[in-house]
């Protein structure tokens, strides 16, 4: 049975980055870290795939180049019943594709000497005083720390008795053509939040998204969906085939991805002893559902407790879950957290806060100051006006 000083459960996003963390925080260590993910990269991955500035410098600090294909994105539109609310700044988002970006950190990971073994899942922890015990589908092994980056639907949650009763969400995707799709107003360099769920109780949004690729332009069209009450959910395939409709587009023509996500908790515990969340495994802000961000981030935070943890010997982890609400993405789940909450459990509230004047007020609170940004409201009496 090998032994290492530190295993990452998942080589997503966030695993990578807490092996790049730990590589720059003690290269030797790094020798004795073993980062291993179920799926053999470069893999596909249902994500619409936007890298946020603080994501980009967060990679920067991990020593990592962000010198993949990508689409710069300088507006981002949230259509509601009311009109379009337009946040606009240069290169505030950048989209990617995961299969690429993924293994692009999983390769980083490789060549900096940590031990990487894609293709081989997770099947049970095991968690003594002294260690975890780790079988996968190829072997088992020892650790003094877990670092479990194995997303919404982690074996290590699961394993060691962490639920996520009332914390799951749900994400659908198909990828078309952009020439197929009627979507007025829709430029290159722009996403399209649309709130028109919430009409049909179901609590989230639906998107698009410009997508990458070699030929024609496509774009990513899904919906997110973040039910926080006890209330039934509208079917949420049937909404999503419904908005669909409305840009001239047949769901069933289309490969549908689906896949669910944890919806991140800010009392919610994030650690065991000697056991670490990170990522889509901890869980992700419930609004706009932004999640390589803040696993790129949490990722970082992980590995920088289990690296203190190995020089102290003190595995409680106690302090864990205040480091993550005291970082600066940790701030901005809460904050969306707690928007998210009011917006999607309360139907008669969320009507309230469609209204322009209040959703502008709350997106300007949510988005933290930057140079150049701006935002505007065009009321559907001015769009008509305008067309």
């Amino acid at each position: 049975m090998d032994t290492y000083e530190i295993i990452i459960a998942g080589a997503g996003p966030a695993g990578s980055a807490a092996a790049l963390q730990l590589h720059k925080l003690d290269h030797d260590l790094a020798k004795s870290v073993l980062l291993l993910d179920k799926a053999v990269f470069p893999r596909p991955k249902l994500c619409a795939g936007a890298v946020s500035t603080e994501g980009k410098v967060a990679l920067e600090r991990l020593g990592v180049n962000f010198d993949l294909p990508s689409i710069p994105i300088h507006l981002t539109k949230f259509v509601l019943p009311t009109g379009c609310l337009t946040f606009q700044q240069l290169n505030h988002f950048s989209i990617i594709r995961r299969e690429e970006f993924d293994h692009h950190l999983f390769q980083a990971a490789r060549d900096r000497g940590v031990v990487t073994r894609d293709g081989e899942a997770v099947e049970n922890v095991v968690r003594t005083a002294d260690e975890v015990i780790v079988q996968t589908s190829k072997g088992e092994y020892r650790t003094k720390v877990l670092i479990a980056a194995d997303g919404a639907n982690s074996i290590a949650r699961t394993k060691l008795g962490l639920g996520r009763v009332g914390r799951v969400m749900i994400g659908m995707e198909v990828i078309a053509p952009l020439v197929d799709a009627s979507i007025p107003g829709f430029l290159e360099h722009m996403i399209h939040l649309y709130l028109e769920p919430l009409n049909h109780s179901v609590p989230g949004y639906c998107w698009v998204f410009p997508a990458v690729n070699q030929g024609h332009p496509l774009v990513s069209l899904g919906i997110m969906a973040a039910p926080f009450g006890k209330e039934e959910v509208t079917s949420v395939k049937a909404v999503f085939a419904n908005w669909l409709s409305g840009l001239g587009l047949d769901l069933d023509s289309f490969e549908l991805k689906a896949h669910p996500a944890l919806r991140y908790e800010p009392r919610a515990s994030c650690s065991q002893r000697r056991v670490l969340f990170a990522g889509d495994a901890a869980g992700v802000e419930p609004l706009f559902g932004e999640g390589i961000t803040s696993a790129i981030v949490l990722g970082t935070v992980a590995a920088q407790s289990a690296h203190k943890a190995i020089r102290s010997g003190d595995f409680s982890f106690t302090d864990y879950e205040k480091q993550i609400r005291s970082s600066s993405i940790g701030s901005m789940m809460r904050r969306r957290h707690m928007v998210a909450k009011r917006l999607y459990s309360k139907p008669k509230l969320a009507r309230r806060l469609l209204r322009h004047g209040i959703f502008l007020k709350g997106v300007a609170l949510l988005t933290p100051p930057r140079a150049g940004a701006k935002i505007t409201w065009d009321s559907v009496k001015e769009l008509v006006q305008l067309h």
